[in-house]
């Protein structure tokens, strides 16, 4: 097989697979080609490409380079009223071990006083408390959690797409190429 038929068998098959992802979630009808969606059902089937993701997928460059000229512009996240789809979502740092917490700082008061935003960058131990008085003209003790930087993650954004099946969390970049 020539370089070409591989390439144009690689392209038609990225191609069917989004047109199933369309249909599947009830953006396109059976009978409709993934080309005719609006601008943000196009977007959302790139953003949700896999094995290979959007940057893989001719038909996709353009659109995601359109969408990021749009965001930089001031513009926000398009919609695609076919698609059962959250709002873009955005989780900068994997979870934390289980028994662990997110946390913004390894210390506090008390553990009352630990900030735990979902996206903190630190995971927290809070089973495991150590407390610090020596420092009285702080106004009291200083309490102190085992603490781990979380890793980020390399596909930050996210939409919960609900299709027959479920909801379903589809993690992608937003980094232009």
């Amino acid at each position: 097989m020539s370089r070409f038929q591989r390439d144009t068998t690689s392209a038609m098959g990225q191609t069917a697979r989004a047109a199933s992802l369309a249909v599947g979630m009830g953006i396109i009808s059976s009978a409709g080609v993934a080309q005719d969606a609006s601008f943000g059902c196009k977007v959302l089937l790139c953003a949700a490409a896999t094995a290979p993701s959007w940057s893989g997928i001719p038909y996709c460059v353009p659109v995601m380079q359109q969408l990021f000229r749009q965001l930089a512009e001031g513009g926000g996240w398009p919609a695609c009223p076919e698609g059962q789809t959250s709002g873009l979502g955005h989780e900068p740092y994997l979870p934390c071990p289980a028994g662990w917490t997110a946390s913004e700082s390894a210390s506090g008061r008390d553990e009352s006083t630990v900030a735990s935003p979902p996206n903190g960058s630190v995971c927290l131990d809070l089973s495991k408390p150590t407390r610090d008085c020596s420092s009285a003209s702080e106004g009291g003790c200083q309490t102190s959690y085992p603490s781990q930087s979380r890793q980020a993650r390399d596909e930050p954004y996210f939409v919960d797409i609900t299709t027959g099946n479920g909801q379903q969390r589809f993690y992608f970049s937003l980094r232009g190429y």
